[in-house]
């Protein structure tokens, strides 16, 4: 059995998480306003952001996946919206709109603690991948 919840990211939101995120890992952001977001999806999803400077020159900033869904996932926690840890998290396009996929299995293995984890070799983490792009 499984349990699926879809969090939709409006405009704002999107463009909000992703600056947020920039600026606490010191990345460079383009100078100006946010002027569009656009998706390109195929095998990975690349939001691209277009930036109009203060003398009408766009920069498209193209986002990788990862970047993206973790800055949601950072976005979410900073206002409290609960993420369980141990599901998948995962960022699709739903109607223009920037989607986080969380999907919790129910019938997986117990969840080991301790020695009794490293020695079976299990990991206890934040699902998939995106954890990592967190930090």
């Amino acid at each position: 059995m499984k349990e699926l919840r879809c969090i939709v990211f409006s405009e704002r939101e999107l463009i909000s998480a992703v600056i947020d995120r920039r600026r606490k890992l010191n990345e460079e952001l383009p100078r100006g306003t946010v002027e569009a977001v656009k998706f390109r999806t195929g095998d990975t999803i690349e939001t691209v952001m277009e930036v109009k400077d203060d003398y009408g020159k766009v920069t498209s900033l193209v986002l990788p996946e990862l970047e993206v869904a973790a800055a949601l996932i950072a976005f979410c926690m900073g206002r409290k919206i609960p993420l369980p840890v141990d599901a998948e998290k995962t960022l699709h396009v739903i109607k223009d709109a920037a989607t986080l996929i969380i999907t919790m299995n129910f019938n997986k293995t117990p969840r080991l603690v301790g020695t009794v984890a490293k020695k079976k070799g299990y990991r206890a983490g934040l699902g998939r991948d995106l954890a990592g792009a967190l930090l």
